[in-house]
């Protein structure tokens, strides 16, 4: 039995499939996006502030351990 050969593909079909995937995934991830459940405006000012609070208090507080560090590292330095 002879195996027959199948056409190669030339570089002119290989790029025309370029815009057809992007098309492809363009189309995927706008499906994506409305599956998703957004925030009410309300939730997401709610969810705003509480980050801006924790990234205060995580700043102040790694403000304190950088200022106590440094303190010792001069101490046992100076």
């Amino acid at each position: 039995m002879e195996k027959t050969k199948q056409p190669e593909k030339s570089k002119s079909a290989e790029k025309s499939k370029q815009p057809n995937r992007l098309v492809r995934f363009w189309r995927e991830t706008i499906g994506e996006l409305r599956k998703v459940s957004w925030p009410t405006t309300q939730e997401a000012w709610r969810l705003t502030r509480i980050v801006l609070v924790v990234m205060f208090l995580m700043a102040v507080f790694l403000g304190l351990l950088d200022y106590v560090f440094s303190a010792l590292i001069g101490l046992l330095l100076g």
